[in-house]
This record gives structure tokens, C-alpha cells and sequence, in this order.
């Protein structure tokens, strides 16, 4: 409307100014990060709703789960090869945090079924037997997402997986990993490891 833009920033409407034409092109660094970040942002939208379960309290209010992502891997799991910016899913977190993780971690796939085995360590730093295991499988070629919100117990080594997908929608799948514990409606998480991409 006129020289202002109207837009919902987390559920709230914000106006900004339009943005006027550029008075110098734009350098070679800044089409760099204007690609990483166009990357980014088309790797994680599909993955918002499972970000958003690790939002994180700051202050007196959250700070997203897909923000948080969105700056990890833009600022860590894009690299630059031949001076263009590519993504390694491996490299990513999907959330982070002071609980111990998953201990020799393994996703194995038969069909449309992952198995998750992982060493039980709740004798480690800050675990808990009673910390519950939080799973995000992605398929970015089909952009489909599974995304387990309460998993088993750390104490139980063991996760089966049955996607609701058939095999040739399925392509290859990325399988993060983590554990939380819950306290009233705050989660802590431990930081989130890839277990490959299978």
C-alpha cells in the first residue's frame, strides 16, 4: 500500500517501508550470502512445524527452532566450492542445547521402516533415563518430513520408525536425532546429530 509492505512475521502482521532500488550492484560476497541464504531457507521451510518444537526461551519470550537452523546452517553447513555456496545436510542441527545427545548413534532403513539404536547413557553428565527422544526424517528431494515428537526413552536404546510414505516417493532420507526433556512448556534439548543420510 503505497511505500509500505504489509507481512505476518510468527503470527503477528508487521509494516515495513518498500524497499527502494538498489544504488550500486551488489558485490560478489553479498550475491554469495543472498544465494546461501535462498539455500538455507528452501532446506529448512519444509521442516518449520519440527523446528519449531525446539524453540528455545529467551528472555521472556521464544526464539524459533526454524530461525535458530536457518542461521546454524547458514553460518556452518554451507561451504563455499568454486566460490558458489553448497549445502551439506550432514553438517546440520536442528537443535541444540546442554543435554547429553545420543551416544554411538545408528539409523538403519529396510524399506520404508528406520531402526535407531543408540548406547543408553543416562549416567552421563546431565541425561536421564526418562529423557525422551525427538527424530526428524527428511527426504529433500520429495521435501517430505516424519517427525517423531516423543520417542522412546533414553533408557531404551532403541527407536523403530514406520514413515508414512511408499518407497519410490521416498528417495534418499536424512535422520537427525535428539533428546529433551520437558518441564512444564519448556523443552531442553541435547544438540541434534545427522545419522546419515540412508
Amino acid at each position: 500500500m503505497g511505500n509500505l509492505v504489509f507481512y505476518q512475521l510468527n503470527g503477528k502482521t508487521v509494516v515495513r517501508q518498500k524497499p527502494g532500488p538498489r544504488k550500486k550492484p551488489a558485490s560478489e560476497r553479498q550475491l554469495y550470502q543472498q544465494k546461501a541464504f535462498s539455500i538455507g531457507q528452501k532446506f529448512v521451510t519444509p521442516l518449520r512445524e519440527a523446528l519449531n518444537f525446539t524453540m528455545k526461551k529467551k528472555g521472556s519470550s521464544f526464539e524459533s527452532g526454524t530461525n535458530w537452523t536457518l542461521s546454524w546452517l547458514i553460518k556452518n553447513a554451507i561451504l563455499p566450492e568454486e566460490n558458489a555456496p553448497v549445502l551439506y545436510p550432514e553438517r546440520v542441527k536442528v537443535s541444540k542445547g546442554w543435554l547429553v545427545g545420543l551416544e554411538e548413534g545408528l539409523a538403519e532403513r529396510e524399506g520404508t521402516s528406520i531402526r535407531i539404536t543408540w548406547q543408553p547413557n543416562a549416567w552421563q553428565g546431565s541425561g536421564r533415563n526418562e529423557d525422551s527422544l525427538f527424530v526428524i526424517a527428511y527426504a529433500p528431494g520429495s521435501k517430505r518430513v516424519y517427525t517423531l515428537y516423543k520417542g522412546n526413552y533414553r533408557k531404551a536404546g532403541v527407536q523403530v520408525l514406520d514413515l508414512p510414505w511408499s518407497e519410490p516417493e521416498l528417495g534418499q532420507v536424512f535422520v537427525y536425532a535428539a533428546f529433551y526433556a520437558q518441564d512444564g512448556c519448556v523443552r531442553e534439548f541435547s544438540d541434534s546429530i545427522c545419522l546419515g543420510k540412508i
